[in-house]
């Protein structure tokens, strides 16, 4: 990780380095070189980018002693699933506060959480509005029992995070350096924009030539860039690291869609039309909003982005399933 002044923790975890896929149909018919690196393959029941997070996040948890994992997020939350699979894996507990009401039959990733052994809280749409405070009174419930507990932040999104992706850049970096193609652009989506920040961090520090350009897929193009430059400015305050915080943040705007709240037909025709196409699942909620985005930028100008582009593939298949009734009337119609 280079020169540091205060090196943060870490755990391996992550099943690296994740392969690098040209998708040929798809090239041939952009006129561009597109290649897909397959994060979604890190392990951990193909918990994807949040794996590498994790390495950092799990690796602060058990440096300070900490016994019991607490995170947040929707109802079929990667995120989630990721730590109650973490914790499983390191003999820790595992509390998971998701948004929604308890299903009649789980399904998705709140059915692994369940069979991973973590305990599900449900918080209410006003309760996951300020789930920070739902967050503390979880953690503090665990300290009277005596436990020690550690908050991991909704999609595993802070400064230490981030680290997952800024080694994912020397990843690539050195796979560059072994004969992997020299992308013009690598492309990842941007929720919060902490895959991108470490992305960025890592280009600076293990000379990456690739642009790093994030797809919004929820928030405005403005709040992802206002995101990313603090963390990475938290991150150099915190650790020390040799390097500059970009003048400018460079997105795929205009992709978010219906957020993450929703998925619209387009999307899962999307979905089905890349299985088809090359025999690769995305994410209905991110991946497939922002490959889509990545695709209809290429559509209208192939070499906006350069002559080889490479998509991260972050995860999250498991949320597929819920969504099996509007997956079927696509696929019968």
């Amino acid at each position: 990780m280079g020169s540091v002044t205060n090196p943060p923790a870490r755990i391996e975890l992550a099943l690296a380095p994740t392969p690098i896929m040209k998708l040929e149909r798809l090239s041939r018919r952009l006129g561009v070189e597109l290649y897909m690196k397959r994060d979604d393959l890190t392990g951990l029941l193909e918990s994807g980018n949040k794996i590498r997070k994790l390495e950092f996040l799990v690796g602060d948890a058990l440096a300070q002693g900490a016994d019991t994992l607490i995170t947040v997020g929707t109802l079929q939350s990667n995120c989630c699933r990721a730590v109650s699979a973490v914790a499983a894996r390191l003999g820790l507990r595992a509390v998971v506060a998701v948004k929604g009401e308890r299903p009649a039959a789980y399904d998705g990733n709140l059915l692994l959480n369940r069979m991973l052994g973590a305990e599900v809280r449900y918080l209410t749409d006003e309760e996951f509005k300020s789930y920070p405070v739902a967050l503390e009174a979880i953690a503090e419930n665990v300290r009277r029992r005596g436990g020690k507990p550690y908050i991991i932040p909704e999609s595993g999104s802070n400064e230490i995070g981030a680290l997952g992706y800024l080694e994912c850049a020397v990843e690539l970096a050195e796979q560059i350096s072994h004969g992997a193609p020299r992308f013009d652009t690598i492309a990842v989506t941007a929720f919060s924009g902490g895959s991108q920040a470490g992305l960025l961090m890592g280009k600076q520090l293990a000379g990456l030539p690739s642009e790093i350009v994030g797809v919004p897929i929820a928030f405005s193009a403005d709040h992802v860039r206002s995101y990313v430059t603090e963390t990475i400015g938290k991150a150099v305050g915190r650790f020390g690291f040799a390097i500059d915080v970009p003048k400018t943040i460079h997105l795929l705007d205009g992709y978010q869609g219906t957020g993450r709240a929703g998925v619209d037909d387009a999307e899962l025709s999307l979905l089905i039309s890349l299985a088809r196409e090359e025999g690769v699942m995305l994410d209905p909620v991110y991946t497939a909003k922002a490959f889509g985005g990545l695709l209809d930028t290429l559509q209208r100008d192939p070499k906006a982005l350069g002559q080889r582009v490479c998509f991260i593939h972050t995860g999250g298949i498991f949320s597929l399933f819920p969504l099996r009734e509007s997956l079927t009337r696509l696929l019968d119609s």
